[in-house]
């Protein structure tokens, strides 16, 4: 599973978003979890986070646990948002790696 995170964010509060999700807040502990990527955009207007999970299941524990709480009690960072945000989950239907 796949869920990204669209959000817009004023160039002056980028720097308080990146600095923010530097900390984990143990989603790393978090059963299922698989890994998280922040883009920052070069041709695009938003920033997107993304979190990998074994199953949707999985996800919606972590969303409904301590650890997600944690990460979201500090409200004012929603002061960051220029907009609302946009939350999609989706299934990997096709992945490739580097052979490399």
């Amino acid at each position: 599973m796949a869920v990204s995170n669209r959000v817009w964010i004023p160039d002056e509060r980028t720097d308080t978003f990146l600095e923010r999700l530097q900390d984990s807040y143990g989603i790393e502990d978090q059963e299922g979890f698989l890994g998280l990527k922040v883009l920052s955009p070069i041709e695009a207007e938003r920033h997107v986070t993304m979190t990998f999970w074994e199953s949707l299941d999985d996800y919606q524990s972590w969303r409904e646990g301590e650890t997600f709480e944690r990460a979201h009690r500090d409200r004012s960072a929603e002061d960051v948002f220029e907009a609302p945000n946009e939350i999609e989950v989706h299934e990997v239907a096709v992945e490739r790696t580097s052979t490399e």
